[in-house]
């Protein structure tokens, strides 16, 4: 998902904006950089956008690591390098997520708001240490305003109902190979075969590049600062 990046370390999955083997030292490039994050302990989509234009569409397998705590690490490391690459590019950087749902599957979780405030509040320390500020953004919202749609629609490709449109927007967008995922052995649940090889779709990313659009084309009012 991504080469190594020399900013980033070698536990980090996707690349830098513009990145090459030297740390960022041009005038800014862009007025307005937004980074959009989908956060989750399995699997944490990252996109940015600038002036209006998607530019990078990736995630972060925080599945790979045994504990949360190994995988919060690794999102700060990987958030410190990225910050490091990104905020000389823009005269203005924010980051976006995704807002806590309050009620996870139909009833308060009270687990899930505890796990997931304590992954948003990595993603606030490092955006604070750079000066960038994050807001949260409902989910309705997000996709209503980007997407055209909050509503789920049936796929042939294994993609659960509510994140297809997302992915077929970023499609679209021309970004398809930024979120396919060659599998291998037997699993078969969110996958589809073409040209004989199986695949799925990192839905995940593709909803960071949703919420980073988010920051262009929706109602800002309806962004809530984080802190």
């Amino acid at each position: 998902m991504g080469r190594p990046c020399p900013l980033l370390g070698t536990a980090v999955y996707l690349d830098c904006i513009d990145c090459d083997d030297k740390p960022c030292k041009n005038k800014p490039k862009y007025n307005r950089v937004v980074i959009g994050i989908d956060q989750s302990y399995n699997n944490t989509g990252i996109s940015i956008a600038a002036d209006g234009k998607l530019l990078k569409v990736r995630s972060i397998f925080l599945y790979k690591y045994k504990t949360n705590s190994e995988r919060r690490r690794a999102l700060a490391e990987t958030l410190d390098g990225l910050l490091r690459s990104v905020c000389p590019k823009g005269k203005e950087v924010i980051c976006i997520i995704e807002r806590i749902r309050l009620h996870s599957q139909g009833f308060l979780n009270i687990d899930y708001i505890k796990s997931i405030g304590a992954l948003n509040s990595v993603i606030v320390d490092q955006c604070t240490n750079y000066g960038v500020p994050v807001f949260s953004v409902d989910t309705r919202c997000w996709k209503s305003q980007v997407i055209g749609t909050s509503k789920g629609c049936p796929n042939k490709y294994g993609v659960p109902e509510e994140k297809w449109p997302t992915v077929r927007w970023l499609i679209k967008q021309g970004f398809e190979s930024n979120i396919l995922i060659p599998i291998e052995g037997r699993k078969t649940k969110g996958t589809f075969v073409r040209d004989g090889q199986k695949y799925m779709y990192n839905n995940d990313a593709a909803d960071s590049a949703g919420i980073a659009m988010f920051g262009f084309v929706g109602e800002q009012d309806k962004l809530k600062e984080e802190r």
